[in-house]
């Protein structure tokens, strides 16, 4: 149901506005009062006091959607009444009404899609003409949609934005698929609802305190922004107490609080923190590491040769073949051997080259001995450094637990490398040594480059912390005007929310009123009632309707998805039963409305509820609408109404053309087709005299038929016939004076004056002779003459 709220004053104007100022509080006035002369409104006008009402005297549609070249005129009487357009689907009677409506609206976007150009004529030619009966404005849509006002000079404007904006507000143009978005999805309702109301002015004093807003907000941004910059500055920098000092008092410190800040700030160190004494970081080169394990295979190869004691072996030969020694001299020209006294074994030539061979060992061992030193001495700077004390201290603050083992890892390839440069290893123990070195190597220079840059950040917060605390005070102070009008615009915004919300409720009040009067009038025998309808939710977000809904006597569940309960039809009723209230308010300044299919998915009982309403609507307001279904004219008809009747049919083959006709009753069109015949026929016979006369009779045959069955139909209705009832009883009766006999029936249950059917008797039987190949001499305009005074009569039985 609707929330009771306490009696406060409506906003509508910025008159009013300007009036509440008075009691607001002053800062809240005074930015109140500032946007108002910004804003610079006409205090005097509103939107929708347009020069009304309006009403529509012409659409002229062509090139537009399924209209192609021959334009579609229909003329309207610009005044309050009934005018109902039927034509079957394809027409193009929902063309006309785009057309009507995209013009009317000044060219507002659609809420829904249509494929606007027509494929077969591109020029697009739509002129509404609407009138006040004092002047008559031509509204007309030409190329790309573009909509103008034509002045009787013959110049275009654009249309006034007063017109377009109360356009939108009341809508007074539906088309079936602006329709079917709500009974599609509900939650369309609010926006179909909400934008009927005149919140104009209150709107945009909203959108003006929301640039405010937003404005303040980003000064804010900016001040929290310098804030934590000084803050992060002086945390790297250690200064915890300035750093407690400045988190606690936030990022707006009172004018005390500032002067503490600023005060520390005085008695902060000039000096930067001492340097790390960090170790360079090394590499480990493939080039030494392979020419080290090549001089160290070398030398084990050396080593295993016969050059291991080849000194000692090497002198006793040379000494034994050293010449000068009688004794060896003698042995040596007799080939005795000096050690085992054998002859004949050619021992000074062996023991030649033995020594040979063992001169050659000693060099190369001596070689690979130098050669080795020399690739060890070169690895050295693959391997690290020796830790420095400052560096130490910096690892063991680290918190990773890995850090004590790279420490000893550390350490210990230090002690390897100075080994190394004395004692040649293993090839297997220098290529473990040279991976654990990579390995570290790798972990050290991301631990250096992290060491280093936390010494630069502190370097350069404490020597730049004094500016970080006056750039956050400077940009405090530059902000604050900003700031000061944000927490008015803040306060003054929930006052306009309020405003906006009481507003919105008391213009609904009525309008949901009617909705609920106007749902009870389209579902009378329904058991689901509506109960109560609102609007609520936000202003700005989340804005939603609340519907009541009861089967019977209980309430059913309330909440976003109530409406699911309700049927195509009843979802229909619900669109219409919101809609209608919202066109017909009384400050509208348009007196017409046009609909579009308002009876889709109506049930024959629903079609009388609605044309009922639509009969009390033509008493104030032009209501035309556009249908395929004629049971909006015969319910209408039924009901005592006289609407307007237009006909729309597509003809012609090739380039197909929209006739409009007027037909108030379809027996008169039928005559009136026949002396159209009958008038070419003068110029062209189309057959002998007897011939024309038998088809003359025969289609005034067809004219009374017609009429008498219409009559019967809609005098049906009017006693609440069955239609089963009504269709049973036409059956029954097949010839002319039986529905005749019929029609007086139906009209005495009615309290209707019958027809005198003995004074029509003679042409009744001469048309019907002419049925059955008994045509009577005489003048066939005659003939016509005399049926169209018994479809008058007839028609005087319904009006």
């Amino acid at each position: 149901m609707v929330a009771e709220h306490p009696s406060q004053r409506v906003l509508l104007t910025w008159a009013d506005i300007a009036a509440a100022a008075a009691g607001l509080e002053p800062d809240m006035r005074d930015l109140l009062l500032e946007l108002i002369r910004a804003k610079n409104p006409n205090l005097a006008t509103s939107v929708t006091t347009a020069d009304g009402p309006w009403y529509v005297r012409n659409l002229h549609v062509r090139g537009h959607v399924g209209v192609a070249e021959e334009a579609v005129d229909l003329p309207l009487k610009p005044t309050t009444g009934l005018t109902i357009v039927t034509a079957r689907n394809g027409t193009g009677k929902t063309s006309i009404a785009d057309g009507a409506r995209h013009t009317l609206s000044g060219g507002t976007r659609r809420s829904y899609q249509v494929l606007a150009n027509n494929v077969h004529y591109p020029h697009r030619d739509i002129v509404v003409t609407v009138s006040n009966g004092r002047r008559d404005i031509e509204i007309v849509c030409g190329a790309d949609e573009v909509v103008q006002w034509r002045d009787t000079n013959g110049s275009l404007s654009t249309p006034p934005s007063e017109w377009t904006e109360a356009f939108e507000r009341y809508m007074p143009v539906l088309l079936y698929p602006e329709m079917s978005q709500v009974i599609q999805d509900p939650s369309n309702l609010h926006a179909f609802l909400k934008d009927a109301l005149e919140l104009t002015a209150l709107e945009e004093l909203q959108a003006l305190l929301k640039t405010d807003r937003e404005k303040g907000t980003a000064a804010r941004r900016a001040v929290e922004a310098a804030h934590a910059s000084a803050l992060n500055g002086i945390a790297k920098a250690g200064q915890e107490e300035l750093a407690r000092m400045v988190r606690e008092y936030g990022a707006f410190p009172d004018e005390q609080a500032q002067a503490r800040i600023m005060g520390l700030a005085e008695t902060l160190p000039e000096s930067a923190p001492p340097p790390l004494g960090l170790p360079d970081t090394w590499t480990i080169d493939d080039g030494l590491r392979n020419r080290a394990v090549i001089a160290l295979t070398r030398l084990d190869d050396a080593v295993r040769s016969d050059a291991a004691g080849a000194n000692a072996l090497l002198a006793v030969l040379q000494k034994a073949l050293a010449l000068g020694d009688t004794r060896l001299d003698d042995l040596r020209d007799r080939d005795v051997c000096p050690v085992c006294r054998t002859a004949g074994q050619e021992w000074a030539r062996r023991a030649s080259e033995d020594a040979e061979r063992l001169r050659t060992a000693t060099r190369e061992l001596r070689s690979a001995t130098a050669a080795t030193t020399t690739a060890l001495q070169g690895l050295e700077r693959c391997f690290p450094a020796a830790l420095t004390d400052s560096l130490r201290r910096a690892l063991t603050q680290l918190t990773d637990p890995a850090t004590e083992l790279r420490i000893r890892q550390w350490d210990r390839l230090v002690r390897l490398a100075t080994d190394f440069a004395t004692v040649a290893p293993s090839i297997a123990s220098l290529t473990e040594a040279l991976d654990e070195s990579t390995d570290l190597a790798v972990w050290y220079g991301s631990i250096r480059d992290g060491l280093l840059a936390r010494r630069d950040d502190a370097i350069a917060a404490q020597a730049t912390i004094r500016a970080h605390i006056e750039s956050w005070m400077d940009v405090r102070s530059r902000e604050r005007p900003a700031l000061v009008r944000l927490a008015v615009a803040e306060r003054l915004d929930r006052k306009v929310d309020r405003w906006i919300r009481t507003a919105r409720e008391d213009i609904f009040a009525p309008i949901g009123k009617e909705v609920m009067e106007l749902w009870s009038v389209l579902n009378p025998d329904a058991d689901l009632k509506l109960t109560g309808i609102a609007l609520t939710g936000g202003t700005k977000l989340r804005r939603s309707v609340a519907l009541d809904l009861a089967d019977g006597d209980v309430a059913l569940p309330t909440g976003k998805n109530s409406s699911a309960i309700l049927s195509t039809g009843q979802r229909n009723a619900l669109s219409l039963a919101t809609y209608l209230p919202r066109a017909t308010q009384p400050e509208s300044p348009f007196g017409f409305l046009i609909l579009d299919d308002p009876i889709h998915a109506f049930d024959t009982w629903r079609v009388r509820y609605l044309a009922r309403h639509l009969m009390t609507l033509a008493d104030r307001f032009q209501v035309v609408v556009f249908t395929h279904d004629d049971r909006l004219w015969r319910e209408l008809r039924g009901l005592g109404a006289m609407p307007t009747h237009i006909r729309m049919d597509r003809y012609g083959d090739g380039r197909p053309q929209v006739r409009v006709r007027h037909v108030a009753s379809p027996g008169i069109q039928r005559l009136d087709e026949v002396q159209r015949i009958l008038g070419a026929e003068k110029g062209a016979p189309i057959g002998t005299p007897d011939a024309v006369t038998a088809m003359t009779l025969a289609m005034c045959r067809q004219a009374v038929d017609t009429e008498v069955v219409a009559q019967i139909e809609i005098l049906g209705r009017r006693v609440g016939s069955p239609e089963a009832t009504v269709v049973a009883d036409l059956r029954s009766a097949r010839k002319t004076l039986d529905q005749l006999a019929l029609l007086n029936n139906y009209a005495r249950r009615a309290g209707l004056r019958a027809i005198d059917v003995n004074g029509l008797t003679p042409t009744v039987h001469a048309l019907n002779g002419a049925a059955h190949g008994r045509a009577p001499e005489g003048d066939p305009q005659l003939w016509v003459r005399q049926t169209r005074k018994i479809i008058k009569a007839v028609q005087q039985v319904g009006s």
